[in-house]
């Protein structure tokens, strides 16, 4: 290990000559005839130094406006700097340590204490940045912490609803870019960076008050009626209620506060009509008007099993419009000036989601040991010929080929979906192939908008798509098999609105091998086609395979 660096600063050739003497045999060094030049060293090869001995007294700039210069650029909190001067005045080292100056040391030199003084600085120093980065990576952590949480925590949220995708991460991007661009535009609200990040962050609670709300509400595939809208009105108030029941000094955390005012105010309106308060313009705390400006932009532009998604075009033209509620006009400037980069950013998601239909596939992480240049290109290229094994052609989820290679010795299945699309013979006969490649194409992003990002989706041949489920509750299944056959029953093919679609749908709930999971479902499918836009659904209740007895439950 080569030697520690050390930049000695001084107008006479004498005191440096000295103190080189005194420091050559322990440290390299490197000299600097005055402030301008040492400026000049340090702009350069900061990183190189790991102390700086600057005099005081030099002509055009001073010690003290080099030391100045260091403190305002922070190079001060990787260098540590001692100043060296023959006026020991109290004014003079007060003002050394003021500017940020890690010790003094007075002229005429001794030897011993020179040495001894920066030896102890440089330890002492190097301590002190070991301890900060200490610190930091503990602040660090408990932020990825909490991010965890919260996030753990919104998804659950979102599984007891029923949603699938990247909500939350959505309204967080949107969240943070409309932030971002709000101190750009306005400085009436004083956002630092630390209020973006808590801010984006809270965002992820907006709606943990769901919590309390009944799954036959949450759940609901068609319109609530009034008294439902009132009962899901309630989340607002109830994930406050939620907060306040933390122990008092959790509440008086940042993050907690700001998340208090997301959860309870991201339905209020710029026009005084939102609820649960009813409050008007600035009433509104600025975090929850940005959330409740992204969980709208957010809702338009996803798909859900009860609507298809409105481009990024259209969806900012009904927000500027009026057609989704009253917003801040400052925000909706921003949302206008920002939404090229919101359809960039909320891609990026969508394109993780597509990898993520070819899973813990280790060939792709082999290719991370590639230089860097080619990493990018050859994973592209790599992904696209995945994609095209892969990944059905038409209905662009996984295919046929895909479930034989990856679902053949699969043992920790949770259940299994086979479906089938009722009279699609008639309808490619009487509608030609092309409407019937539309319907197979509606019906495919139906079910993939049904279920989680964790579930595999399958076009298994023709008109019959299989689904596979990990670690889903039996109520959670069953409600979303029957909501996928409500879904799918209320398509529309915009040029063929008389057309009619329905599936007929099998289920099995419980572990064993794929083969007989994928018979019990085929069965049960074809006990639906009897009367066709049916779901039945077959348990085990046995855990031994041999004498599995078999629990049929057919929903109306």
């Amino acid at each position: 290990m080569g030697k520690q660096k050390i930049l000695i600063v001084d107008d006479s050739e004498i005191n440096r000559a000295l103190l080189a003497e005194i420091l050559e045999e322990q440290y390299e060094i490197t000299e600097a005839e005055n402030g301008s030049e040492a400026i000049s060293l340090l702009s350069k090869r900061r990183s190189d130094f790991s102390l700086l001995l600057l005099d005081i007294i030099m002509p055009d700039m001073d010690g003290f406006e080099v030391l100045a210069y260091i403190n305002n650029y922070h190079w001060n909190d990787s260098l540590a700097v001692m100043m060296i001067s023959a006026d020991d005045s109290p004014a003079n080292i007060k003002r050394a340590y003021e500017l940020g100056a890690f010790d003094y040391i007075s002229r005429p030199f001794d030897p011993i204490i020179v040495q001894r003084r920066i030896s102890n600085t440089m330890l002492l120093f190097a301590r002190q940045q070991r301890l900060e980065k200490i610190i930091t990576e503990q602040f660090q952590e408990q932020d990825k912490n909490n991010e965890l949480m919260i996030s753990i925590l919104s998804h659950i949220v979102e599984f007891r609803n029923g949603e699938s995708g990247l909500h939350v991460l959505h309204i967080n991007t949107i969240t943070k870019c409309l932030l971002e661009q709000l101190v750009r535009v306005t400085d009436e609200y004083s956002l630092s960076p630390v209020d973006i990040s808590l801010i984006s962050t809270a965002s992820a609670l907006h709606d943990i008050g769901k919590i309390s709300i009944s799954d036959s509400i949450l759940n609901k595939p068609g319109r609530l009626t009034e008294e439902e809208f009132e009962e899901i009105k309630t989340h607002t108030v109830i994930g406050v209620n939620m907060l306040s029941d933390l122990p008092i000094e959790q509440q008086e955390a940042p993050l907690v506060k700001v998340a208090s005012e997301i959860c309870r105010w991201h339905h209020e309106r710029y026009d005084g009509k939102g609820y649960p308060d009813g409050l008007k313009g600035e009433e509104i705390p600025i975090a929850a008007q940005v959330v409740s400006l992204a969980d709208v932009y957010d809702a338009l532009i996803s798909e859900r099993c009860y609507k298809k998604a409105y481009s990024y075009k259209k969806a900012l033209n009904m927000i500027l419009e009026g057609q989704c509620g009253a917003f801040n006009p400052t925000l909706l400037l921003c949302l206008q000036e920002i939404s090229e980069r919101l359809e960039k950013e909320l891609m990026a998601p969508d394109s993780k989601g597509e990898k993520r239909n070819i899973p813990n596939l280790q060939v792709i992480k082999d290719y991370n040991n590639l230089l860097s240049y080619e990493k990018s290109t050859v994973q592209f290229h790599m992904q696209q010929h995945l994609r095209l094994l892969y990944i059905d052609s038409l209905t662009r989820v996984y295919n046929r080929r895909y479930y034989d290679e990856h679902f053949q010795d699969v043992n920790n299945i949770q259940a299994m979906v086979v479906i089938d699309v009722d009279n699609f013979k008639q309808i490619n006969d009487n509608y030609g192939h092309d409407v019937g490649d539309i319907v197979l194409q509606n019906i495919a992003q139906t079910i993939l908008s049904c279920v989680r990002k964790t579930d595999a989706v399958i076009r298994y041949g023709g008109d019959e798509f299989v689904i596979i489920f990990f670690s889903i509750p039996a109520d959670i299944f069953k409600k979303k098999l029957e909501r996928i056959r409500y879904s799918v029953s209320i398509l529309i093919i915009d040029a063929h609105p008389e057309l009619r679609i329905s599936v007929s749908v099998g289920g099995v709930y419980g572990k064993d091998t794929t083969k007989r999971l994928f018979k019990v479902a085929d069965n049960m499918m074809y006990q639906s086609k009897k009367d066709k836009n049916k779901v039945t659904l077959c348990f085990i209740s046995d855990r031994n395979r041999a004498q599995a007895m078999l629990k049929m439950e057919k929903l109306q």
